[in-house]
Order: C-alpha cells, then sequence, then structure tokens
C-alpha cells in the first residue's frame, strides 16, 4: 500500500521545481517550494538539500468548520 501510495504522490504531487533562494534564520538553514510550501533542510558545507523538513501548516492543520 506505501507503494501505491508513493506513486500517487509522484505523480499528482508537487515535484518541487520552483524553490527559494537559501534562508538561514536562527541558526537553521533552509529552503522552500514556492508552489507547496513544504521546507527543505539545506548544507551549507555540501550546497544541496539534505531532507524535506516539514509540511506548511495550512496541510498540517485543516481548516475547521466554525461553530
Amino acid at each position: 500500500m506505501e507503494k501505491l501510495a508513493a506513486m500517487f504522490k509522484w505523480c499528482f504531487g508537487c515535484h518541487h521545481g520552483q524553490l527559494s533562494r537559501v534562508f538561514t534564520i536562527g541558526g537553521r538553514t533552509y529552503r522552500v517550494c514556492c508552489n507547496c510550501g513544504v521546507q527543505f533542510d539545506y548544507s551549507l558545507e555540501s550546497m544541496s538539500i539534505k531532507r524535506e523538513l516539514r509540511r506548511p501548516m495550512a496541510r498540517l492543520y485543516p481548516a475547521s468548520s466554525q461553530e
């Protein structure tokens, strides 16, 4: 099932083609996808992306309905 989910994510998800410049804020260095907002840890030593850090808050906490 995980392979199927990964295939759908690759086919229909964001391919992170438009990345921001490198930011270093609070001792953390990262780049952000301008399309979906995913943050990627960035290594200044190797000048490359290390790994995906976190998804934007909108995806973590979907809008709740007002009562």
